[in-house]
This record gives structure tokens, C-alpha cells and sequence, in this order.
């Protein structure tokens, strides 16, 4: 269960709402190509088994404010606008599988076992264009491909492959050592994702590691500096 302050949800479920351990997390570079499958997914009755024909991959969303030399930080309430604006972030799991930069799968590579399991964070416009996607091309049958365009605003162009490559590697006997690790990698990061989103963290806490020292205001009066908000959309994934 979501703790509070955080929203999990899934393509049309819940999603109405969406206006420790250190972890990589997935950020294109401009050029690049990749191909990924969502991996994060409700369980099967055994509480175990992810059911890839389930109407959504899992998704957890909340508030976040970026406030230098914290960190991003869940937005609790209105007291914490003195620390800049906050806007709304979501995450998931994906495995990014070993392609060339054309995007093409290196099959020596795959076959190795070679991938990468990455939480991905990014903002609603971003959720609702994987979305749009996911109705056609549903993520348990279709991996997504991503030309990434732009690298500090995260900009990309997405894209549906033919075919599932964690479906395949799931349902293979042959590459069940494959399969497990992934699980067992998405279940590490699922176990962490709220903390990756943002930390939970007091209005005493933000004000003890900034030193005490004042908040500073932008020109218009409202909390925070003057570039917050640019500065939350350069940051953001980062």
C-alpha cells in the first residue's frame, strides 16, 4: 500500500488522480536509441507471478519538489511551498534490453543475459503519451521503443516493437535464470520506489540540512527562488 503523499496506479486505474539503497534510473541520451519492456506488474494468485496480461503495468505517483542541496522532496502540504512549487512525478520499473545506438537488439549480448532493470521517472504529459500507447499496443504484449531527442528535457519520440522481450524470456524453461533475476531486481527496486520518487522528509529536516538559513522568495512573492519551477523541469529524471 501507497504510503501517504503517494498514489499508485495504473493506465485507467486510479489514474484520474495524476493531474536508502541508490538505484540508476533510466534517462535517455540525445542520439540514442533503446528499446524497454515495463516489468513492473500486479502478481498472478500465487502473489509472485507477474501477470503480463493484467489491464496495466504498476505506476506510483506524488507531489515532489526539487530544493537544492536536499534533494527531491515529497510535497506534504502547503507549508512546504516556502521550499518552491511542486508538481506531479511518476514512476515505474522497466528492463532497458542491450541495443545498438540505432536500437537494434545485440543478440550476443541478450543471450548472455545482458539488461538492465531501471526505475523511470517522469512527468504526466510523458504518462499520459505511454498511455495512449499502451491502448493500442498493450507494454505485456509489446516492448516500447525510445528514440530519446533531447537530453535535458527528457524529450522522446516512443514507439511500439512486435513483440515482448520479458514476455519471451519469461515464458521460456530455457532462460528461467534470466527471468528470475529480473523479478528479483524489480522486487528490490519496488521495495524502494517511494523513496526513489522523493524522500519523505520534515519541514525541520529541510530547514536542519539548509543550514537555517532563510527561504528565498522570487520576484511575484509567491515560496520559493525565482526559478524553481525551471529549475524542477531541468532536473526532472535527473
Amino acid at each position: 500500500m501507497a504510503s501517504e503523499g503517494f498514489i499508485e496506479f495504473g493506465f485507467g486505474e486510479n489514474d484520474d488522480r495524476v493531474g536508502g539503497q541508490k538505484f540508476e534510473r533510466f534517462k535517455g541520451k540525445e542520439g540514442e536509441n533503446y528499446r524497454v519492456s515495463f516489468v513492473w506488474w500486479p502478481t498472478k494468485a500465487d502473489g509472485v507471478t507477474p501477470d503480463l496480461d493484467a489491464k496495466t503495468p504498476r505506476f506510483v505517483g506524488a507531489k515532489r519538489l526539487y530544493i537544492p542541496g536536499v534533494g527531491y522532496v515529497l510535497d506534504k502540504g502547503p507549508e512546504y511551498g516556502q521550499f518552491g512549487q511542486s508538481k506531479l512525478n511518476v514512476a515505474t520499473i522497466i528492463a532497458v534490453w542491450p541495443t545498438n545506438r540505432k536500437g537494434e537488439l545485440d543478440r550476443a549480448r541478450f543471450a548472455s543475459g545482458d539488461v538492465d532493470v531501471k526505475p523511470w521517472i517522469f512527468a504526466k504529459d510523458k504518462y499520459e503519451q505511454l498511455k495512449r500507447r499502451h491502448d493500442e499496443f498493450p507494454f505485456g504484449q509489446y516492448d516500447l521503443a525510445i528514440a530519446c531527442t533531447d537530453s535535458q528535457y527528457q524529450k522522446m519520440d516512443l514507439s511500439p516493437c512486435r513483440e515482448s522481450l520479458f514476455r519471451k524470456v519469461f515464458e521460456s524453461d530455457k532462460m528461467k535464470a534470466m527471468a528470475d533475476n529480473i523479478v528479483g531486481q524489480v522486487n528490490a527496486i519496488a521495495a524502494n520506489i517511494q523513496d526513489i520518487l522523493a524522500r519523505d522528509v520534515s519541514i525541520e529536516k529541510i530547514r536542519e540540512k539548509l543550514g537555517g538559513a532563510p527561504v528565498s522568495h522570487g520576484p511575484s512573492g509567491g515560496g520559493g527562488g525565482a526559478n524553481t519551477a525551471a529549475i524542477d523541469d531541468l532536473l526532472d529524471d535527473v
